[in-house]
């Protein structure tokens, strides 16, 4: 059967309302984009998962492949920031592949409170199915390009499986991620109910996750050297005294799941992606054919090893060396097999980062975390509403209040709120702490900070309170850094556009993350219509 035969025949199935395991518009076959389509014929849709704007430019002088080739070839926003507060993974992928803000994705967070459920609801969770993109409200970039071509394939991979589940969306082919237990990559029922597909199952054998097996990550030479001139610095703080070379697993003869979860914390979980990706286009068949395809890829080292040892360290500048290579070998091999002529590259990323607050203070900056007073006076906030309004469970979880008990005793709920948000202000470190009220409020949408938090502001998803924290105040009092505030140092991520031309800008008009679908989209042609109610705007069109 062939492509465009089976294409047709999945479309009249469709058009008579048999259902299958994933929901999909109905797309006319007309509406499919012609074979002789001249353009490109893959968008390659990268995102680097807690990557600050500024390494490009600090670590720069040190890429030498991909991240550089994609530096000299790409019109280069200067200025991208997410625009809004719940600067996380899930929501950062899914406001970069659909074009809207979290309160109309509804990904508001990685994880959320269900009220109806009573417990917090993880962002890529399915009852049925365990993993599936089921709880994003909107189409992606992806799903506008099948609407546009039902021939086009739509994938997406990661080592983490919100981000690859976001980034492909409901109406794609499928999606892959890192499966920790047995270092394989694994997806989900929602798009395979029967079986993975074979070119999959063939990568898998080869298990080329157990060469790390008895070796060590040793820092690359240029990450080894690397000093205070580029910002990096040995910060003696818990774990972060162990110094290169480090250890793959636990004190085992065999490969056992310690070892294969340890490679998620490493930069050789991107590596094994970007061997993934090759197959993947390969079995595929991306870009091969007449019709546009997309691919997604999320790498997720620089997170996983970023939280650990935090943006100024040898360890994440050694993650985005390699990174530089691998990204370079994918474009090469894009070279040989389709020709980056046809090829449009997108590289973003979903969030960035707090520096650790030990090395602000070494720098002379402000910075510091969460204390014991801190912590205790959160936790009398608590009791403070008890004293306020009877000693009742007034808040289920975090940011979460019990509405209906609230509407039972008779008390208005705005009020509750606000006692709550005063309580949490007389704390350390708690620079405002915005309601929901005042969010809906049109004041708020004026406010610098105050847009952040209306931006994830869902109807069904919303919490009662939000907090702001101070600028460089790290609510952890462990170990390493982490993100999630509305500060700069969260917001500004890179975006790299490079056109199949090459040819290289640089653009300083402050833009938003919600522009990245519909630019690519425009790149495509008028047949890949978006819909109307994007936050994103096509910022190529506007220069």
């Amino acid at each position: 059967m062939t492509r465009r035969l089976a294409v047709l025949l999945v479309g009249w199935v469709l058009a008579i309302g048999i259902s299958g395991c994933r929901p999909a518009s109905v797309v006319e076959p007309e509406a499919e984009l012609p074979a002789e389509l001249d353009g490109p014929r893959l968008v390659l849709f990268l995102v680097v998962d807690q990557m600050r704007a500024e390494y490009l430019d600090r670590f720069g002088p040190l890429f030498t492949g991909g991240l550089a080739r994609l530096n000299a070839e790409s019109v280069r926003f200067t200025q991208a920031h997410h625009f809004h507060s719940a600067t996380e993974t899930a929501p950062g992928h899914a406001t970069l592949s659909t074009g809207l803000f979290p309160s109309h994705h509804g990904i508001v967070a990685n994880y959320w409170f269900d009220r109806q459920e009573g417990d917090f609801t993880y962002s890529v969770s399915d009852p049925t199915f365990r993993r599936s993109p089921r709880n994003l409200d909107a189409t992606t970039l992806g799903s506008w390009i099948k609407a546009a071509s039902p021939a086009s394939k739509v994938f997406a991979a990661s080592g983490k499986d919100r981000s690859a589940l976001l980034t492909a969306g409901k109406e794609a082919d499928g999606a892959f991620w890192y499966d920790r237990e047995d270092g394989s990559f694994t997806s989900t029922g929602y798009y395979y109910p029967d079986e993975l597909p074979t070119w999959l199952l063939e990568f898998n054998d080869r298990k080329l996750v157990d060469d790390h097996f008895a070796t060590l990550w040793e820092a690359l030479p240029e990450a080894r050297n690397a000093g205070a001139e580029i910002g990096i610095a040995d910060t003696d703080l818990g774990p972060l005294t162990e110094r290169f070379p480090h250890t793959f697993g636990s004190l085992s003869m065999h490969r056992e799941d310690s070892f294969y979860a340890s490679i998620y914390s490493t930069p050789v979980v991107d590596s094994y992606l970007a061997q993934l990706a090759r197959a993947l286009i390969e079995g595929e068949q991306l870009g091969q054919d007449g019709y546009v395809d997309f691919l997604g890829l999320s790498f997720s080292a620089t997170d996983t090893v970023g939280h650990g040892y935090g943006p100024n360290s040898r360890e994440v500048l050694d993650t985005l060396l390699r990174l530089d290579r691998e990204l370079e070998e994918l474009f090469d091999y894009l070279d040989r097999t389709l020709g980056m002529d046809k090829v449009i590259v997108s590289l973003s990323a979903d969030h960035g980062v707090l520096e650790l607050p030990e090395y602000l203070r070494d720098e002379g900056l402000a910075g510091r975390r969460l204390a014991a007073a801190d912590l205790v006076c959160m936790q009398s906030a608590g009791e403070g509403l008890a004293q306020q309004f009877g000693d009742e469970p007034w808040v289920l979880d975090d940011g979460y209040l019990d509405e209906e008990l609230i509407a039972e005793r008779g008390l208005d709920l705005a009020t509750v709120e606000r006692a709550a948000a005063h309580l949490l202000e007389a704390c350390p470190g708690i620079a405002r702490v915005w309601t929901r009220t005042s969010l809906e409020q049109a004041a708020a949408a004026e406010d610098p900070i105050g847009q952040l938090f209306v931006n994830v502001l869902h109807p069904q998803r919303r919490a009662n309170y939000y907090i702001e924290f101070e600028p460089s105040y790290l609510p952890i009092d462990s170990y390493g850094t982490t993100h999630g505030s509305p500060h700069r140092y969260d917001t500004h991520v890179p975006w790299l556009l490079r056109l199949p031309d090459g040819a290289a800008r640089r653009i300083e008009t402050r833009v938003h993350t919600v522009d990245v679908a519909p630019t690519i989209a425009a790149l495509l042609g008028a047949a890949v219509e978006v819909p109307a109610s994007l936050d994103g705007v096509d910022r190529l069109a506007e220069d």
